[in-house]
């Protein structure tokens, strides 16, 4: 502040007071603008003498070195364990239940058999008096666990002992514990997070959560990813990664599905989808304009429909897009899984006997059922898997 513009607002209010007010408070508006800057700096000074500043960098320059690591597990860089490159050709299935109970099973590419039995529980099936979730990932990567509570742990596939195949046991199951009464939610594979912008939060009353990578990298850092829910009776259901362009898509257990493109989504937790009160979310996925969505039905359907079929969603809070007639839906027919596909894919199938049915995705294109030749079974769950090295 000139000392020659101070004279010259002298002079102004002398000859006319009544821009006096008006000097006065742009006057005082520089100097709250000054006064912030001022506490700004010293605040950093602090940080600079205490080496708080130091430690930001080094925590991110840690985080990017881990995703390098989680990118060269994708790649199969020289720089993994020698024991790794082995496991380049299996795909890991790994059942897991809410108390914290993990069965991990390991499937080759050269035993994989269209229709063919992959697994067997010993027992029982739903430990926690709910089937387990499936997920089929490489054996290579990187699990992500989020309990109910929004507490993260993450772990290597390989940390879970490969269970014995033919006769699966809880009892045997490997512990990701959890605290207190929290439930796990989600486990998601990481390894392609350098990949993406975006994750997205859903819950079981389809509320959605669009979360920015660096702001999901800075809460992972701190192992807390927050609950995604806003009602006291609603759960976390799932975490998606994707970029701004890609087509988002929720199915609902009565076969509603509701389709957005990531830029659109909320940054805050919104209710997306207006589901009827005995109605959950059961899958979501990213599809890509050449993949397929397919839906598996409890009573063994598999319901194929070209990604061209699925409609943007008009609003939000709107009813969704049916995928089940009216008609099917009152008779009980319900979602148990849905995913976007293409012809490269395996599907695997959780029944009620207690076997995992693997099967191919023209199998089911061609057949639409999952329970050819075992009519008194149900499906319980259902997951999709690439082979490795059958494409991208």
């Amino acid at each position: 502040m000139a000392p020659d513009k101070v004279e010259e607002w002298i002079r102004e209010v002398e000859e006319r007071p009544s821009s006096a007010p008006l000097i006065i408070r742009f006057i005082a508006g520089r100097l709250e603008t000054l006064t912030r800057r001022i506490e700004e700096l010293r605040a950093e000074n602090i940080e600079l003498v205490n080496g708080r500043k130091v430690e930001e960098y080094e925590r991110r320059i840690t985080n990017l070195e881990y995703q390098l690591e989680l990118l060269k597990r994708q790649v199969g860089s020289g720089a993994l364990e020698p024991a790794q490159p082995a496991a380049a050709d299996t795909t890991s299935l790994v059942l897991f239940a809410p108390s914290g109970r993990v069965l991990r099973v390991e499937l080759a590419a050269t035993e994989l058999v269209p229709a063919g039995v992959a697994a067997s529980f010993l027992g029982e099936i739903a430990p926690d008096g709910q089937p387990p979730y499936l997920l089929a990932t490489s054996t290579q990567e990187e699990l992500l666990f989020v309990f109910d509570t929004g507490r993260t742990v993450t772990l290597p596939v390989t940390a879970i002992p490969a269970a014995d195949r033919e006769k699966l046991d809880w009892q045997q199951a490997f512990l990701q514990e959890p605290r207190a009464s929290e439930e796990l939610a989600v486990a998601l594979p990481i390894s392609r997070l350098p990949l993406f912008e975006f994750c997205i939060q859903t819950s079981r009353r389809a509320f959605v959560k669009k979360i920015f990578k660096s702001s999901l990298e800075s809460y992972l850092a701190n192992f807390y990813l927050g609950t995604g829910v806003k009602l006291q009776l609603d759960k976390m259901c799932s975490l998606v990664f994707g970029n701004k362009t890609d087509r988002f898509v929720m199915v609902s257990q009565e076969g509603f599905l509701f389709c957005s493109d990531v830029d659109s989504l909320p940054v805050a937790i919104e209710d997306v989808l207006k589901l009827n009160p005995t109605d959950h979310i059961v899958s979501s996925f990213i599809l890509n304009p050449k993949s397929s969505l397919l839906i598996a039905t409890y009573n063994g359907k598999a319901l194929h429909r070209d990604a061209g079929w699925v409609e943007q969603s008009s609003s939000f809070k709107s009813r969704g897009q049916p995928a089940i007639s009216k008609e099917r839906r009152e008779a009980g027919t319900r979602v148990a899984g849905a995913a976007a596909v293409d012809e490269n894919d395996w599907g695997l199938v959780l029944r009620s006997d207690g076997k995992l049915v693997t099967y191919t995705m023209g199998d089911l294109f061609g057949s639409g059922s999952l329970l050819a030749g075992h009519s008194p079974a149900q499906v319980l769950g259902f997951t999709t898997f690439r082979v490795p090295g059958s494409g991208s």
